[in-house]
């Protein structure tokens, strides 16, 4: 009987596997890659990404609005919280436009948010709303779309971190 392992083979099992575990690790690094460790003192508890993330993003704008890359991290500090909410897209045309997509839909009413505002901030165009008993600022960076749910007391720490990282 003869032995089906030949070099040539065990060659390119292992150069599969290296494909394999190199991917789970370009993928990993890309969930780190878009979310911070911290924001205004608040840890990273959680990440989401992936699939679920998608789910989420969708279930919160009733519709199919997620991206093929989305990822999602929840932070907590001794006395304030945030969500950090990732798109990416093609490119920073279709970034932009999603950004200024969402300020349209939010300037109507009966979406729960109030008080929306174009803002700048060293050259960088983001918009804030109130709602829900947070601040919530949206902005386009890259290829980006990004949303942050933070609690008041921190809020313009959090966006002016956020924005110039």
């Amino acid at each position: 009987m003869r032995n089906c392992f030949c070099i040539p083979c065990l060659a390119a099992l292992f150069f599969i596997l290296t494909l394999l575990n190199s991917a789970q690790s370009s993928a990993y690094q890309t969930e780190k890659e878009y979310l911070s460790p911290s924001i205004a003192g608040m840890k990273l508890e959680e990440t989401i990404s992936g699939y679920r993330a998608a789910q989420i993003i969708d279930h919160m704008h009733d519709g199919n609005v997620s991206t093929k890359s989305n990822f999602i991290g929840r932070y907590q500090g001794k006395n304030a919280s945030a969500t950090y909410y990732v798109s990416l897209y093609q490119d920073s045309g279709q970034a932009e436009k999603a950004m200024e997509d969402m300020a349209r839909v939010m300037e109507q009413e009966g979406h729960g948010f109030s008080h929306l505002m174009k803002r700048n901030e060293k050259g960088r165009i983001f918009y804030m709303a109130l709602g829900q008993g947070q601040a919530h600022y949206f902005f386009a960076r890259d290829i980006e779309l990004v949303w942050l749910a933070v609690d008041v007391e921190v809020a313009e720490k959090a966006i002016k971190e956020v924005l110039l990282n």
